[in-house]
């Protein structure tokens, strides 16, 4: 059956931000996802909500009590609605006793039980839902169809083993989408999707490396680029390299909460000993995306407990801190502050963070130092990617192309025009860049020429 016309869509389910466009007149349009946003910060809350109390029954303590041991699928089928980007946000401040969600995409990859596994489907699904909802609105009409991008590796997985964690992160992807209501859905590389709008500015054929750093992964593509390509129905021949790995501005963040902000929680100190205190509880803390470490540490009472007998008051009062943290499940906020600490740095060698939420007044300062030390393993990272990428090309580029939110950071455009002096260095949309492209895509796949299947990955 043909596909009714304008019933696609490009849609960039991002660590840090999701996009969604549509074809215009011809041109790639971002649509609006929020009041004068065209970005959707990935983050999703879920209220928790009260049992209705059975016949002739009042609210009790055990009522509450039921709501505080409620699961997320218990708050969904009790009419919970789901809240979306800086609305979650607002709502997760003012009360944290719901589900809050940050960068679901970074855990898709991950090798999980059952029922986390499907707890964070349905996280997906909702999100990927309300996305679908909002481009329907802005389309006018029902939209069944997206081309959704993807990295070259996803992130929450095993090195070890990237291929069966793409895999997982495909098909959890894939059965979300589905469920929340896309009756089919096509993949590209989210670089060959920048590739393909970037490919639109240029007046003669180039060969580009194209360089993703995103929150949750880096991809690195080389491709020819050009006037004299863009018509053909296959690009595959035009991509000659690709590199990936999983890491990214998340990594920065969850850094800098470990080397800047958990010094006052105790990190660095010496027990009474002399012997330091152990970092596996600060370390689990700080590693918001990864399942295990925060189980471990939300499991780690006793182990802090133990700690602070082993050291003197000042010592314990500071890692009172950390278990305040963990009693308030309060982790995904500390790396918040983190990640508004980095931006911030990018203006100031050094600022001030509120830590108000584990002690009334608690403030620490954050320094350019601790900033370039936390982008240590992006940049070293990027390098080998980078490297990767010419390497099987057999050549090095004519000129780079940027795109990515992590890209605008100051350390990695530094490291992009050191390495490349003497290239054409053009930054691209930050976030505009890969939705762009998915939506041309999307429009080569499902819009007048569907039958022709063309696709550049």
């Amino acid at each position: 059956m043909t596909a009714a016309a304008g019933d696609h869509v490009g849609l960039d389910f991002g660590t840090s931000n999701c996009l969604v466009a549509l074809i215009s007149d011809g041109r790639p349009v971002p649509i609006e996802l929020e009041p004068g946003e065209t970005t959707l910060p990935s983050l999703v809350y879920v209220p928790r909500v009260m049992p209705t109390p059975a016949r002739g029954e009042r609210t009790t303590d055990a009522a509450l009590e039921a709501m505080n041991r409620q699961t997320l699928q218990e708050a969904l089928l009790l009419g919970a609605q789901a809240q979306f980007g800086r609305q979650a946000l607002t709502s997760s401040l003012e009360d944290p006793e719901g589900f809050f969600y940050r960068s679901p995409k970074s855990f898709l990859a991950a090798d999980i039980d059952a029922a986390y596994r499907a707890r964070f489907e349905r996280i997906v699904e909702q999100m990927l839902g309300h996305l679908r909802a909002r481009a329907s609105a802005a389309r006018g009409s029902e939209i069944t169809r997206a081309c959704i991008g993807r990295p070259v590796h996803f992130g929450g997985g095993s090195p070890a083993d990237q291929a069966r964690g793409d895999a997982r992160a495909l098909a959890l992807l894939e059965s979300a989408a589905q469920r929340a209501g896309f009756n089919e859905v096509r993949f590209e590389f989210e670089p060959v999707a920048a590739a393909l709008d970037f490919e639109r500015q240029l007046d003669r054929d180039r060969l580009v490396l194209i360089v993703d750093v995103g929150g949750g992964t880096t991809d690195c593509t080389m491709a020819r680029l050009g006037p004299n390509r863009v018509a053909q129905d296959s690009r595959a021949a035009d991509i000659l390299a690709a590199s990936g790995d999983r890491v990214g501005g998340n990594d920065v963040d969850t850094s800098l909460t470990f080397t800047g902000l958990m010094p006052a929680m105790g990190r660095g100190a010496n027990e009474l000993s002399g012997l330091p205190v152990p970092l596996t509880p600060f370390a689990d803390a700080a590693d918001v995306f990864s399942i295990p470490a925060q189980n471990a540490f939300f499991r780690a009472g006793p182990m802090i407990e133990a700690i602070q007998r082993r050291c003197d008051a000042g010592v314990a009062a500071r890692i009172d801190r950390l278990e305040t943290l963990r009693e308030t499940r309060q982790t995904l906020w500390l790396t918040m502050k983190s990640e508004q600490a980095k931006l911030a740095l990018a203006q100031s060698d050094a600022v001030a963070v509120t830590l108000e939420r584990l002690q009334a007044g608690l403030s620490v300062t954050v320094n350019a130092p601790q900033l370039a030390q936390a982008f240590r393993a992006l940049l070293a990272g990027m390098q080998r990617l980078i490297q990767e990428a010419i390497r099987q090309a057999g050549s090095e580029p004519e000129m780079i192309y940027v795109t990515g939110g992590s890209a605008r950071a100051p350390l990695v455009q530094r490291l992009l025009r050191e390495r490349f002096a003497q290239q054409p260095l053009v930054m691209g949309d930050a976030y505009g860049s890969v939705v762009s492209g998915l939506a041309m895509q999307a429009e080569r796949l499902f819009g007048r020429r569907q039958g022709a299947g063309r696709s550049m990955g």
